[in-house]
């Protein structure tokens, strides 16, 4: 520690000091005479250093000779090294300076500003980093002190900034291997539900979960796809494959067996032309009675006339729903979906004509459609079909995965977006269909030469891969509704 009496003052050599700091300042000078001798216009020799440009040797020379000999000088009459010794040995200094003007007031002001400068730099610790630290103060023990003062208690921190970067509270390791349990074995998680006892809200409730872990994953490498090698996009989606396989096989297996029953022999058909359904018919999953059941109930008598109009069948009013219209329909008609919102529905049957209007949030797969496809009202939608012509109104923003032998035609729509439908889900084609024109889209407002705003084509990174193809062609009565259309990107 420092010794509480004042220290002693050691007299210093003025006379050799102000000497020292003449050559050195002076040295500086002759520097800047150098260079100012070299930036001049007229041809000059080496000697114009001293001979044109010399003045500012001495004027460089005199600043820090009595400079420096006004600050030891008052030091050693003072018998006290602090501020006020620079401040003195500025004033001189700057009053130096302040001489080649041949003005009293100059030689005041030039020397107040450089010794209110000196004197604030040295009371300031004399260096451009502050004060030294003191020497005889051990740095550990200083770390220490400053450590206990500002010290706060480990649970605040965590409030505050949670665990990580450095920070951990007591059982870390454990609670850190618990969330990568949850968050990536998912393999682990779907062999639980097996090992499980579960009621059905409890079940239902576990799938999503473990369906929502895995959208969240499939996104993720989607999201980065950019940046993955071919053979490991590849991989993952294997993967992505396997964990949809082994969650259908486990819910499969955990699922409450049906109680058996015999079910009823079908209705003969009656022969001849049929006329217009005028109902609707009940959504399959939710009511025992079959489509063709539901149309013969409702065909009058041959007795009472018959009509050549083909049957329609109406579905409408479907909402948060998972509707599987069966396949096949024998009757050679139509579908009309119509006024539905945030659904499903599939129909991979063969089909004469297929109307869907006002349906929005929703994802529509059907065909073939040997007829035409009308579509009007579709908004904010993903539509799969195959068809052999496509004409939309009054649609925007949808992905249209088509395969169509014809151009397909919009009008007073914007924001579709075009895929050709690769046949991962086994629709085929219409009958006589060769090609595919699904990028031949006819717009009919907008009649200008160029590509058209209104539509666009799905760029590969958007389309659907094989996980989501997958997830379609899996579909099954009890699925979330919610869950398949947010693994699919309809929100």
């Amino acid at each position: 520690m420092a010794s509480e009496s004042p220290p002693v003052y050691q007299p210093k050599d003025a006379i050799g000091a102000s000497v020292r700091s003449t050559m050195i300042v002076g040295g500086a000078g002759l520097f800047l005479s150098a260079v100012q001798n070299s930036l001049t216009r007229q041809n000059v020799t080496g000697w114009g250093v001293i001979t044109r440009t010399g003045g500012t040797i001495g004027i460089f020379a005199a600043i820090g000779g009595g400079y420096e000999f006004a600050r030891v000088a008052a030091a050693n009459l003072r018998e006290k090294d602090d501020s006020w010794n620079p401040a003195i040995g500025g004033f001189v200094g700057g009053s130096i300076v302040g001489l080649r003007y041949r003005s009293f007031p100059a030689v005041l002001g030039f020397g107040a500003v450089l010794a209110i400068i000196q004197g604030a730099f040295d009371y300031t610790g004399g260096k451009m980093t502050g004060f030294a630290r003191d020497n005889e103060v051990d740095e550990y023990e200083r770390t220490e002190q400053v450590r206990r003062n500002k010290r706060r208690p480990i649970e605040e921190t965590l409030q505050e900034l949670g665990e990580g970067r450095g920070i951990y509270g007591p059982g870390y390791e454990e609670r850190r291997r618990e969330r990568l349990k949850q968050r990536y074995d998912l393999r682990g998680q779907i062999d639980e539900l097996k090992e499980t006892q579960f009621d059905a809200t409890a079940r239902d409730a576990a799938v999503t979960q473990c369906l929502t872990e895995i959208t969240n994953l499939s996104n993720q490498i989607r999201s980065q796809a950019h940046d993955t090698a071919s053979h490991d996009q590849r991989t993952y989606n294997e993967t992505i494959k396997g964990l949809h396989d082994q969650l259908q096989k486990v819910r499969s297996e955990i699922a409450p067996r049906r109680k058996f029953a015999f079910k009823p022999a079908p209705k003969p058909v009656p022969v001849g032309p049929l006329p217009m359904v005028t109902g609707e018919v009940p959504i399959i999953g939710h009511s025992s009675q079959s489509i063709e059941d539901q149309s013969s109930q409702d065909r009058p008598s041959e007795s009472a006339g018959t009509s050549s109009s083909p049957t329609s069948h109406s579905f409408a009013n479907i909402s948060n729903t998972l509707c599987l219209i069966p396949n096949p329909i024998h009757d050679g008609g139509g579908i009309v979906l119509a006024d539905s919102s945030c659904c499903v529905i599939k129909c991979p049957a063969l089909i004469q004509s297929l109307m869907i209007k006002e349906i929005h949030k929703s994802m529509i797969v059907a065909g073939p459609v040997n007829g035409a496809a009308h579509v009007r009202s579709l908004a904010d939608s993903v539509l799969v079909i195959s068809c052999r012509q496509l004409r939309m109104h009054d649609c925007r923003n949808c992905d249209i995965y088509l395969q169509c032998s014809s151009n397909p035609i919009i009008e007073h729509s914007s924001g579709m977006r075009f895929a050709p439908l690769q046949d991962f889900l086994g629709l085929g084609v219409p009958e006589g269909a060769q090609t595919n024109m699904w990028d031949q889209v006819n717009d009919f407002n907008w009649l200008k030469a160029g590509h058209s705003p209104n539509w666009s084509v799905i760029d590969l990174a958007s389309r659907f891969g094989a996980d989501q193809w997958s997830i379609i062609q899996g579909l099954t009565e009890g699925d979330p509704v919610d869950t398949v259309l947010a693994m699919l990107g309809i929100n």
